[in-house]
This record gives structure tokens, sequence and C-alpha cells, in this order.
């Protein structure tokens, strides 16, 4: 059995940044994608819950089989070619949104974006337990979900900036670009940065799979042996996520439709102004996740990241409200940014709790599972809040009702979830440990 060295190595640090690199890249066409939709929604001629399907239910067709898929080749094959690959894929639907004519080709550009974007959470989950050992573990996991998630506010920000620098400067760009709507071209410009991006994926080389836990050799069998013996954590868990990353969709990719249509902002202006605030309080949220971790972690172990989840998730029901009250833009931007700073908090979590059920040759199968099923109620809630909004079109606040009465639901759900697989998961750590 291979002995896990006693710190990270430089290599492990530049694994970890270019994985970090790669998820700010996948993450800027979801930002752009959000932001474009009134501007979309009037060129296409379509309806709120036309909408809802296309960034709701478009990335989860392909993506649940493909979270499945790429779990399987995650355990199997040579982690960073797998990775490189993936971001061709999708940086070739990117390129597809630029060109498609209809609803339908867009659709099928969204589809192909989501499932190579997919193979993301099982390698980089397999990955940081075989380059940082013991409790730098838990340190590489909050360091990738916090520039992940601060990066991802910044995302939103250059996305918005992008859009307005090509809105205003459309007669400096080359006539391919001039050609089509300002905010296609910005997919086609993410489009191309996925080149330099493949080959820095690849540059990561192969690296040995090790155990956290007990040494376990992997088949067919031992995987069914696994949910045999402990289908109640993992269920537990993957709808708590789930129901999570279902409030999370709702609010981040209808927000900014809501402050543009309420209240006459541009999609850039939004996109820089929103995506300022999600940086900040993603910074904060997952900075204070560090420090609450190093304290909660010494009295309650393993149990204590789902401590963490469980109060994030009950913390986030409160600004979630406060938004009904909400009067001017600057008072969304800010609730939006106390969202974020839960949201982030809480999902610090998710890997390093993936990781502590996980035997080390199934990480990427149980990791995709996992987003299989948070694929699919993240996929229910975009196409849920454009049904009831559509519902009461000449209500200006139709769309903040009908992102609230799905978000708090999930968040409550996603609680009872997590309080009643709490006694499984015990006996879970207790049975990987030994």
């Amino acid at each position: 059995m291979t002995v896990n060295p006693i710190r990270p190595t430089l290599r492990a640090w530049y694994v970890l940044a270019i994985l970090i690199v790669v998820s700010f890249s996948a993450g800027i066409n979801r930002h752009i994608l959000f932001l474009v939709v009134e501007p979309l929604k009037v060129e296409m001629n379509v309806s709120d819950t036309q909408i809802g399907i296309l960034i709701g239910i478009g990335p989860a067709i392909l993506a649940g089989a493909g979270a499945l898929l790429f779990g399987w080749l995650t355990d199997r094959t040579s982690r960073h070619i797998l990775l490189a690959v993936c971001v061709m894929f999708w940086s070739a639907a990117t390129a597809l949104l630029s060109f498609a004519t209809d609803y339908n080709m867009f659709f099928l550009g969204v589809m192909f974006l989501a499932l190579g974007e997919t193979a993301l959470g099982p390698i980089c989950s397999s990955i940081t337990p075989d380059l940082f050992p013991g409790k730098s573990r838990v340190t590489a996991n909050i360091i990738f979900a916090a520039t992940g998630s601060a990066l991802a506010g910044v995302g939103t920000a250059a996305s918005g900036a992008l859009l307005g620098w090509l809105q205003f400067h459309y007669t400096e760009l080359p006539t391919i670009i001039q050609s089509m709507s300002y905010w296609r071209s910005a997919f086609l410009i993410i489009a191309v940065v996925g080149i330099p991006l493949a080959l820095l994926s690849a540059s990561i080389g192969g690296v040995e799979r090790r155990s956290i836990n007990a040494s376990v050799e992997v088949g067919l069998e031992t995987l069914k042996m696994y949910f045999q013996l402990h289908w109640k954590t993992a269920l537990g868990l993957y709808i708590a996520m789930g129901l999570y990353s279902s409030a999370g969709n709702a609010v981040m990719s209808w927000t900014p439709t809501y402050i543009v249509r309420v209240y006459g902002m541009s999609p850039a202006d939004v996109g820089i102004s929103m995506g300022l605030y999600a940086a900040v309080g993603a910074l904060s949220g997952i900075g204070s996740a560090f420090l609450v971790h190093r304290k909660l972690n010494d009295a309650f172990g393993s149990l204590a990241p789902r401590i963490m989840f469980t109060g994030a998730m009950v913390a986030l029901l409160v600004p979630t409200l406060m938004h009904l009250a909400a009067s001017n833009p600057t008072t969304v931007f800010l609730l939006v940014g106390t969202q974020i700073f839960f949201a982030s908090f809480g999902s610090a979590m998710f890997t390093t709790m993936i990781q502590d059920i996980s035997p080390a040759k199934l990480r990427g199968q149980l990791f995709g599972i996992s987003i299989l099923i948070m694929t699919l109620l993240s996929s229910i809630s975009p196409l849920a809040v454009g049904l009831i909004s559509d519902k009461f079109p000449s209500n200006p606040n139709a769309l903040l009702w009908a992102i609230t009465i799905v978000v708090v639901p999930s968040i409550l759900a996603a609680v009872a979830s997590m309080w009643q697989s709490t006694s499984s998961f015990k006996s879970t750590v207790t049975v990987l440990s030994v």
C-alpha cells in the first residue's frame, strides 16, 4: 500500500490551480447565458416557460447520463486526458450557441455544453484526495470551493463587462462578429479560449490513485455492495445537495432577468454589479467556512461539514424572503450577495462530504451519481419558475414570487433530508475508517 506524503507537493498545488482555472472558464458560459435571457427571449420570441426549459431541462437531458459515464471513466482512465477532451467538447458546444439560428438549435447547444462540463465534478473530486493527504484534503477542497465561488462572481462581472464592451465596440470587430448579435459573439470568444485551456488541462499529467480510508479493490459487485450497505447515507446526502442546488439554480438563473425586467438595467450592468456582490459574498462565505470548520472539526469530526451545510441552508431562508420587500436594485444585489455568502459557506463542504463516504476507487462514480441527482433536481427549478411567472404576465413581481415559491420549499426539504440521514452517515464513516 502506497503511503501518502506528509505534506502536499508543489505539483499538487499546480494541479489544484489548473482545476480552478478550468472550472472558472466553464462557469463563464453559464454566466453569459443567464445574463442574456431577455435579449435571447426577444430575438427568438419565446416565453418564460420556454426559457425555463432551456436553462433548466436542457442542461439536464444529457448531463444526467453524462455524470454516470464520466464518473465511470474517471475511475478507469487518465483523468487529465479526459478533462482536456471535455474542455474541447464544451468549447465546441459554446461555439454552436453563437451560430444557432433557432430555439431548437440553441437548445441542442445548451445540452452539449452541460454534458461536457459534467466531467468536472467527478474529475476534481477524484484527484484532490490523491494529491492532498490527511487534513490538507479538506483545506484543498475549501480552497477549490473558495476560489471557484469567488471567481464565479468575478466571472459574472467579467461576462457583464464583455457584453457591455461588445455592445459598444461592434464596429471595431471582425466582420464575422459584426454579422451576429453582440451577445452571440460573446459565446464565440469564450469558445476560442477552450483551445489553450485544453492544453493546460493535459499538462496536469497522470496522478496516482490513493486511499483516504481503507484500501479497497473495486469492481462492479463492490459498487452494488456499497449501495446495499450505505444507500441511506448516499441518498440522504445526494437529495439534500440536489435540493440545495435546485434552490441556487432558481435564484442565479432568474434573478438577473428579474432585475433587467423590473428595474430596466442592461444585461451588462446587471452582470457587473451582481458579479461583484457575488464575488464578495462567495469569498467571505468560503473564508468563514474555513475558519468555522477548523473550530468544529475538533469537536464534531466528520459531522462538522454536515452541521455547517445544514446551518447554511437554514440561514439562507432569511435573505431569500427579504427579497419580497426589496424596492431597488442595490438592495437586490445586497441580498444576492448575502445569499451567495450562505450558499458558498454550505457548498464548501460538498466535496468533503462525498469523499468522506467514498472508497478511493469509487470516488468518481459516487460523485457522478451525486451530479446525476443534483442535475435532475436542479433542472426542475428554472422551469417551475418560468411556469409560475407565465401564469401572471401582467404582474411585474410575478417572477420574484415565482423564485421564492420554488426556493423556500427546496431548502426546507434539503434540511429534512440531511437530518434524517445523520445516523446512517455515522455508520458509513465508521465502516470506511476500519
